[in-house]
């Protein structure tokens, strides 16, 4: 089994690291076609992709009456997309954050208090879908007013549609496919080496499932493209409670999370805050990663 584990572990590493970087450069390439930002992308087209493990398992274990996992999973990797993603990538490369954003960034933070609000008793059938229904409204305003210039020598340098298509398709299975035999390698390996279940479930499978966002970011973050990166997180986070956790919801009626969502709310408005001064910076991301290890460390103990 040890052996097994280290094969399949390095696999999806191999996997998560092409396949991340070909989803980056196929999303910019994508974004320069269409006269679209990278915010836009990232907030659209790779944060549904990046987020489709969390909205798959949430909506399968409401379905299977575990609503206790559901929910958790959905505002759970909204945490550890501020805390571990967007933390560990502004400690790489430092997030300019345009003024157009601004509105984006605050209607997040109004999604996550609203959602907040109306969970403090769980959610309900209604809830998830006026939460579903304010994720399209926001995909739709976001697609809408994300238009920018792009000088025809660098469209005329851009590969072909299809190609960046192709591109961006692969490398989103390359990033999913990575990321199941990352963790199922990592859990082979733990169990060879006789490590507890408890704390497989609590690390592996709690990190597994924003593998995605974290590797596709750190990519983003390399090239320097901190729209995308703030897009991804923002995007992901959205369509993880207008998602995972609203989809969850029609199955059956999800328990309150106060604790995790009070956590949210802060980071969520920490990151507003930080983005009102045009920039996330490398002290910003070790803060936020900080909050994200204290944040688990109470969970844990609670």
């Amino acid at each position: 089994m040890l052996i097994l584990g280290v094969a399949y572990f390095l696999l999806g590493l191999i996997l998560l690291y092409f396949g991340s970087d070909w989803f980056v450069l196929g999303g910019e390439r994508i974004a320069k076609q269409f006269n679209v930002s990278n915010f836009v992308i990232g907030a659209t087209v790779m944060a549904i992709g990046t987020s489709l493990p969390e909205i798959l398992t949430s909506a399968y274990a409401a379905y299977m009456h575990a609503p206790g996992i559901s929910i958790g999973n959905a505002i759970g990797s909204c945490i550890c997309n501020i805390g571990l993603v967007l933390g560990v990538s502004a400690i790489i490369s430092p997030i300019i954050v345009d003024k157009k954003l601004m509105k984006d960034v605050l209607f997040y933070l109004l999604f996550v208090i609203f959602t907040a609000i109306i969970g403090i008793d769980g959610f309900s059938q209604i809830d998830g879908i006026v939460l579903l229904i304010i994720f399209i409204m926001y995909l739709r305003w976001t697609i809408k007013n994300g238009n920018v210039e792009v000088g025809e020598e660098e469209k005329k340098d851009n590969p072909s549609l299809v190609f960046s298509l192709v591109l961006l398709i692969i490398g989103l299975v390359g990033v999913l496919v990575g990321a199941e035999l990352f963790v199922d390698g990592a859990k082979k390996i733990a169990l060879a080496l006789n490590i507890p279940d408890k704390i497989i479930g609590f690390t592996l499978v709690a990190f597994g499932t924003s593998l995605p966002e974290l590797m596709v970011s750190l990519a983003a973050a390399k090239r320097k493209l901190g729209g995308m990166v703030l897009g991804n997180v923002i995007g992901s986070n959205i369509a993880d409670i207008g998602g995972a956790l609203a989809i969850g919801s029609l199955f059956m009626h999800l328990p309150p999370e106060n604790i995790q969502m009070t956590i949210l709310a802060i980071m969520s408005f920490l990151l507003y805050l930080f983005a009102k001064f045009r920039k996330i910076d490398r002290w910003h991301g070790v803060l936020f990663l900080a909050l994200y290890i204290t944040a688990i460390a109470l969970l844990r103990m609670g």
